[in-house]
This record gives C-alpha cells, structure tokens and sequence, in this order.
C-alpha cells in the first residue's frame, strides 16, 4: 500500500508540486482523470498523485483511466494495484488497434493513434464529470517533442503543462514535466510499481526515439543541457523572436 516517506520530498514530490503550483494544475474540487497506459510514467504518476493526495492541502479526486487499444495487453497486476490502493480504475474498450494496423494500414500510425487516443480519453471523462486529464509525461518528453518541431516541422513550440480546450471544457495537465526518465526509470525498480509491456508493434521505433538519442548526445557536451532548456521555455525573449 502506498504510504508517505519524507524522503520522497527531496527525490521527485516538490518537483511535482512546484509543477503542480507553477502551472496551477489541480485545486480543490477537482476530478481528475489519469491516463493509465501501463507504461512507466503512467504508473509512476498516479503513485505520485496518491502521496499527494495523501499529503496535501487541497481536496481533489482522481480515477485510473486506461484506453484499451486492442492489444490484448495483460492489465492484472495494474487492476490489483489499483484496487490495493483504493484507486478507482476506468477500462474503456476500443478498436484502435485494428483502425490503425488493419483497416488504414497507417505507415506512421503514432500521429493518429494519440488523437484517437486523446479522444477516447476526453470521451470517457467528460461522461464521468472529471473536468481535467492528467499525462504521464516527464521533462525528457518536453524537450524531444520541441526537437521534433524545430527539426521536423520547423515550428518553435513543445505541449503546454496545462492547457484548457475551451470545446470540450476539460483542461489536459502534465505533472511531471521537471522529473526526468532516468529517475522515473530507478523509482519504478525501487518502488516495485508494476509495469505492463507494450504490445505496439511501433514501440521504439519512433521519431521520438530518434529525438531521445539526441538529447543524450547533447549532454554528453553538455552535461546540464536538460535543465537549461527546460528552464528556457519559462525564460523567452520575445522581443529577438521573429514575428
């Protein structure tokens, strides 16, 4: 059963709340749906969401949400976590798999599985009243989703900790914007959180993938490059910007 340890506030918990302040991502009332894929940084936030919710001051509510794709993915040891930490699990069944792999025979299917996705999740959370939907992703998503805009797309930009889609009035958070994979890597071991594998036969074989050795080739030279460009985008000049 999870249970509070004061060390967790120097190893990743004030991170997440500075995020959490910064951003102005939860506050008292809120339902908040946490998008459950099975990977490591799901898992890794909701088991932060529960110490915070444990720990903190303000009152909110949130539920599992996982989006079962298709892939017949083995969910028991998510289900009996959940259930350990009495953390109300949503399973929501679809055909994305077989949209993407079978029907369309989509080459470069990630783009159109995260709107899918993106979708089903909004879906499913506005049925249950849950007015934001938290995302597992962590400062290493940050910087490699930026990389893929300037070098893919040739646009400055990366997704925002907390943006509000004014159509669907649900707000998407990302609490773990300042913890790195590395760490969320070693806490998982450490913690023992269960981890499900991911059955998409385009699993590290992505354009992100690409962007993640990049980054840690940059840190070879420069060892503090994460923090740097972290920092930058809360640090912009816009007056040498081009308009």
């Amino acid at each position: 059963m999870i249970k509070f340890e004061r060390k967790y506030n120097k190893m990743f918990l004030k991170n997440v709340r500075k995020a959490i302040d910064n951003f102005n991502m939860i506050e008292s009332g809120d339902n908040v749906a946490v998008a459950l894929s099975g990977g490591k940084d799901s898992i890794f936030l909701l088991f932060v969401l529960k110490l915070i919710q444990l720990t903190a001051i303000k009152d909110f509510t949130f539920t599992a949400l996982h989006i079962d794709l298709g892939f017949d993915m083995n969910f028991n040891s998510i289900k009996e976590f959940c259930n350990l930490n009495h953390i109300p699990l949503l399973i929501e069944k679809t055909n994305i798999a077989e949209v993407i792999f079978q029907d369309r025979k989509e080459k470069n299917p990630c783009s159109l599985c995260s709107k899918l996705r993106k979708g089903a999740l909004v879906r499913v959370a506005k049925k249950y009243n849950m007015n934001k939907i938290a995302l597992g992703h962590n400062s290493d998503d940050v910087i490699e989703t930026l990389f893929m805009n300037i070098l893919n797309v040739g646009k400055l930009g990366t997704f925002h900790p907390n943006i509000y889609y004014k159509d669907k009035n649900i707000n998407i958070i990302r609490p773990l914007i300042y913890i790195r994979e590395d760490l969320i890597k070693k806490l998982i071991q450490e913690l023992n959180l269960p981890i499900v594998k991911n059955l998409c036969p385009k699993d590290k074989k992505t354009k992100r993938e690409e962007m993640k050795i990049l980054l840690k080739k940059l840190e070879c030279y420069y060892p503090d490059a994460q923090n740097k460009i972290i920092t930058s985008l809360s640090n912009v000049d816009y007056k040498n910007l081009w308009k």
